[in-house]
């Protein structure tokens, strides 16, 4: 028997507008991203609704730009379309019912829980319309900013040998930073519109923050190599790959071990100091705000410790079966978070402990 996903369909009847918001959210996080929900139930409620909000916005754009039942120039386009909607919400403008239902036309909802989203997107953008202004405004400025950079990344540098690459260090920043750095940014502007944090702490904040997002995207980049060339892409630098005698035909041939491992090292390396500024980034956070720290910290530890397993197994990180941690490494650091999250001291030597 083929099992089949149904979409779901809560029900939020005889509740007010606040409940029903915070029940479709509150549905849909753990369905399109068990780490996400993982981390974000530690921050306090006032600001979890709105980054769980958030989220689901961002998870929207990266539906349009993963999904297979839309090809690459209507991907381009609807990216744009969302860009372009954001761009006009951050400025006061309203969001049309027309625009919206642009962006997931002719999706099949049923095809599993992202594509779902997208379907309710018209629901997703009216509870949007329902978070304070200044909360708004953030949300749409730097989720605007991702779709845009998603439509820039949509045609994906050139051809070589069938798969699609990143051209060299600079444009796997870029696009790092649209996916991942413009989220920093986001959660950045709101933890700082919410809370009291010292001038001087809010600009070191704002200057890490891009950083931090990075580097947690480009664990991802090297850890989903396998994953993402059976795609025909590999988001990963021709440039550097070249400077170890490698194409991304050959990344995947073992007789090239050595060439891999040490391709693999620097793309280790240059990552490393990205967490590196994720833990400064983290102790900058007034101790008292215990929620958000550990917010912060499980995605960080959780990277750290995919990193370290991704350097010290770099041929098959590169050719599979693909490289990750398992469930009780992911409890044991969730565990040692919480523990270590709320001392800068404690926090910094653990980090250290997972970054030997």
């Amino acid at each position: 028997m083929f099992w089949i996903y149904r979409a779901p369909t809560p029900k939020f009847t005889g509740m007010g507008k606040a409940d029903n918001d915070k029940l479709f959210v509150n549905d849909f996080i753990p369905r399109v991203s068990r780490t996400f929900a993982l981390a974000i139930k530690f921050l306090p409620p006032r600001l979890r609704h709105s980054v769980f909000t958030a989220y689901l916005l961002c998870r929207v754009a990266d539906t349009i730009e993963d999904s297979p039942a839309i090809g690459g120039a209507e991907k381009r386009a609807r990216l744009i379309r969302l860009r372009d909607m954001l761009v006009e919400a951050t400025n006061g403008g309203p969001l049309r019912p027309d625009s919206i239902s642009l962006l997931h036309a002719s999706i099949d909802s049923n095809s599993d829980h992202d594509h779902h989203l997208l379907s309710q997107s018209g629901q997703l953008f009216e509870i949007l319309g329902r978070l304070p202004e200044s909360q708004r405004r953030i949300i749409y400025r730097w989720a605007g900013e991702m779709a845009g950079g998603m439509a820039e990344f949509t045609p994906l540098s050139k051809k070589d040998d069938g798969i699609l690459v990143l051209e060299n260090q600079a444009e796997w920043d870029r696009y790092c930073y649209f996916v991942a750095g413009t989220v920093g940014h986001m959660l950045t502007e709101l933890i700082i519109s919410e809370y009291e944090i010292a001038d001087d702490k809010a600009r070191r904040l704002s200057d890490l923050c891009n950083s931090f997002g990075l580097g947690l995207q480009k664990v991802n980049t090297i850890k989903d190599v396998p994953s993402d060339r059976k795609r025909g892409v590999i988001f990963l630098p021709r440039d550097i790959m070249g400077h170890h005698g490698l194409t991304p035909e050959t990344l995947s041939q073992s007789r090239f071990k050595s060439s891999i491992a040490s391709f693999v090292e620097e793309l280790v390396g240059v990552t490393w100091n990205h967490l590196d500024d994720a833990i400064e980034y983290t102790a900058l956070v007034p101790s008292h705000l215990k929620g958000v720290r550990m917010f912060l910290t499980v995605p960080i530890f959780l990277a750290a410790a995919t990193l370290r397993k991704v350097a010290a197994h770099p041929v098959q990180t590169m050719i599979g079966p693909p490289v990750k941690i398992g469930r009780r490494d992911v409890a044991r650091l969730t565990s040692a978070a919480a523990l270590h999250s709320p001392s800068n001291t404690r926090l910094a030597k653990y980090y250290q402990r997972l970054r030997r």
